[in-house]
Order: C-alpha cells, then structure tokens, then sequence
C-alpha cells in the first residue's frame, strides 16, 4: 500500500537538515509501529520518499512524501500515531492513498505557493514593489552557479504575486532550479531600494497552477493568490 502526506516543518525543525529530516521520519515511523516496508540489500531502509527539499531556515505547511507499507493501514490511525511519535514542529497535515497507475507524485507539484512575512511598517514599499514587478517584462536577479553568478529572469516562472500588509505571496511554477524566496525578494528590492528582507519565508502549499491560485495537490483544494487579509502573521521568525 502507497500513501501520499503532506507535511509541515516548522518551528526549531526548520534548521534540521534533509538527511536529519529522514532520520526523524525513520524514528516516528519505527515508535508509531506502523508496517512500512523496507528497501533490500545490506542497509535496508524504510521506503519513504520525499520531494524536493527545503532550504534550510524555511517553514512549510506545503512538504509531501510517499510511503509504502507492507500491510494495508488505517491512514487516518496511521497519521495519528506517527504525529504522535514526531517532534514538536513536524506533522503530518494530510493523507491520500496512491492506487496502481497513480501519476508520480512530483508530476501533481507543478507549482508553489510561498508567503514572505516582512517587518512591520513595510506595507507601503511592499504594495508599489508587488505592482511594479508585476508589470515588469523581466524580473532579472543574480544567481550563484558554480562560483559564478549569472542572470536569470524569474517571469517565467511568476505564476502569480500578490501583497497584503506586510505579507507578499508569490506563486511560481516548477522549473530547474526554481525561483528562491530570496531571489523574489531580490527582484522586490530593485523596485524599492533598502527593503528590509523578510522576517519568514514560508511555503505554503504545492500542486497544480489555476488562475488566480494553485490546486493543493492531494486535496484538489483551491489556495488563492491574494487570501483574506486577516490571515495571521506567525510568531516565528527566519531570515532568508
């Protein structure tokens, strides 16, 4: 049996590294006692695989990965036990069985969605930056590649950017390498010299581009590019 999770990793957690990350998963996984199965060879290790992943320093409520077990489970017993075993700052948000001929899973994240949480007083500087760039032809920032930097143009990949207070959500599709948080704050910057970058930088859902937002890509759920504006600011905060 194939299951489908998207998961959050905030908190202190967003510090942990990838390969600590999957440690942690081996852990939960071993203490919730759930039947998952596991690689052969002579290091066997549970099979859970994960999309692509998160800078360090970054929150998430938009982090999937694929487990299969070696026996049928209750998904919502499964979920609950494994949140349970998890440290403070990983949870398991959702939960979708994936059938025979499911569609990879990285084939249903075509797009992200990503919230920039400035310092306050920036609400001002934020919304002309967001119009300007919005109506910009090209938004070129400076990229390190092989202790180079080279020019790219982060258009192509703008779904969509919308602000609101002193949040900017930016949506982007998927391309190699994709546009950074802190490259769209770069392009912000151009717009309104000395902006402060933002406080926190999270990502906020996955799935597929659709106008004027993106569908969650287990759920189908519709996450808009411009939500309400009572949406509260996180306590935590993280620099890009």
């Amino acid at each position: 049996m194939r299951a489908r999770v998207r998961y959050a990793k905030t908190g202190k957690l967003r510090f942990v590294s990838a390969i600590d990350l999957g440690r942690l998963w081996e852990r939960a996984l071993r203490k919730a006692d759930l039947p998952i199965a596991y690689s052969e060879g002579f290091s066997p290790h549970p099979k859970v695989s994960f999309t692509d992943a998160l800078p360090l320093g970054l929150a998430s409520t938009g982090e999937y990965a694929e487990l299969t077990f070696a026996a049928p489970v209750d998904l919502d017993a499964a979920i609950a036990a494994l949140n349970a075993a998890f440290p403070e700052g990983l949870a398991v948000l959702a939960a979708a069985e994936a059938g025979d001929g499911a569609p990879r899973l990285a084939r249903l994240l075509q797009a992200v969605c990503w919230d920039l949480f400035y310092p306050l007083g920036q609400a001002a500087a934020l919304g002309s930056a967001v119009r300007s760039a919005n109506a910009a032809d090209v938004l070129v920032v400076g990229r390190e590649r092989k202790g180079e930097t080279v020019e790219v143009d982060l258009k192509p990949a703008l779904h969509g950017m919308a602000a609101w207070e002193e949040t900017v959500r930016v949506m982007v599709r998927h391309v190699e390498p994709p546009p950074r948080p802190s490259e769209v704050h770069l392009a912000l910057n151009s717009f309104a010299l000395h902006l402060p970058g933002p406080a926190l930088a999270l990502r906020v859902a996955q799935g597929q581009p659709a106008p004027d937002g993106l569908l969650e890509a287990l759920s189908g759920e519709f996450v808009p590019l411009a939500p309400s504006m009572s949406l509260p600011r996180p306590k935590e905060r993280a620099t890009t």
